[in-house]
């Protein structure tokens, strides 16, 4: 009864997941696209040269984007960063991973 209902739980938040997850797409899809089309009227219509020179600036502006994934098959784990202070960190997750699978799985 108990192994039923938490089977039934989990594919019930894969499900909620999912749906989530194509709804976010669509509404992110749906901003930028709006977004990029208001930003390129607005420098298209203006007739002040410093307007169109911090669009230019705000274009050519860089953000730098951090992160790392691990991928955990079983106890072995797929280690991805962009950086290495990234990779150090999820080095350190997957060590305790592996640990907490090696002890409660054993």
């Amino acid at each position: 009864m108990v192994v039923q209902l938490l089977m039934s739980m989990g594919i019930l938040c894969i499900f909620i997941g999912f749906i989530l997850f194509f709804i976010g797409s669509f509404m992110s899809s749906s901003e930028s696209s709006s977004g990029a089309r208001h930003e390129h009227v607005r420098h298209q219509a203006s007739d002040n040269g410093e307007e169109i020179h911090q669009g230019l600036e705000d274009m050519f502006t860089r953000t730098e984007v951090r992160g790392g994934g691990i991928i955990m098959i079983g106890p072995i784990p797929i280690i991805l960063g962009t950086d290495s202070k990234s990779t150090q960190v999820v080095i350190l997750l997957a060590i305790v991973l592996m640990l907490i699978t090696f002890f409660f799985f054993r």
